[in-house]
């Protein structure tokens, strides 16, 4: 099998410039090229090392030889782990009540009382179409009570409800 070729050029740090040229010495001593060397010292290298483990494992079989004997004959028992099946979604049974007028004025009035609904009322009572100052805004809804409103101005902004131009917040 010939070795493949691979076209790259390498970088040798400086402490090896000498080693470098004894090998490209040992190169045209050899008549190949520097990649057909290195392939054979690779493969001299491997061939060697397996030898070396194959001695290595044959030394192992004498010396750990009995006590392997002695596992193999030993049953293994496998325990089979089950595991709980899992329900599908289709085989639950869905619950549906129907709510009653009360708990849907009760959540209606709870939406509208969040503070990003009162910033959004107050800047539809503000904003007479020519828009509104961000200071004024922000301090407008401090006195009434808002909490943070600096950043329910950016939750609305960012979702498209309020739009600035010309340093002025408008309603979408």
């Amino acid at each position: 099998m010939a070795p493949k070729r691979l076209s790259f050029r390498m970088m040798i740090p400086s402490d090896f410039h000498e080693d470098w040229d004894l090998f490209n010495r040992r190169c045209k001593i050899e008549g190949m090229t520097p990649s057909e060397l290195l392939f054979d010292l690779v493969t001299d290298y491997l061939d060697d090392y397996r030898e070396e483990l194959a001695k290595a494992e044959g030394e192992l079989d004498e010396v750990a030889g009995p006590l392997r004997d002695e596992e193999g004959t030993k049953e293994k028992k496998r325990v089979k782990v089950q595991k709980p099946k899992k329900k599908s979604f289709v085989a639950k049974k869905a619950v549906i009540t129907k709510p009653s007028e009360d708990e849907v004025d009760e959540y209606e009035s709870d939406i509208r009382s969040t503070p990003k609904f009162r910033l959004l009322n107050l800047v539809r009572t503000l904003d007479v179409g020519d828009g509104i100052l961000p200071d004024e805004l922000l301090d407008v809804a401090m006195e009434e009570g808002i909490p943070n409103p600096r950043l329910q101005m950016d939750k609305l902004i960012r979702r498209g409800i309020l739009y600035v131009h010309l340093s002025k917040v408008h309603v979408a």
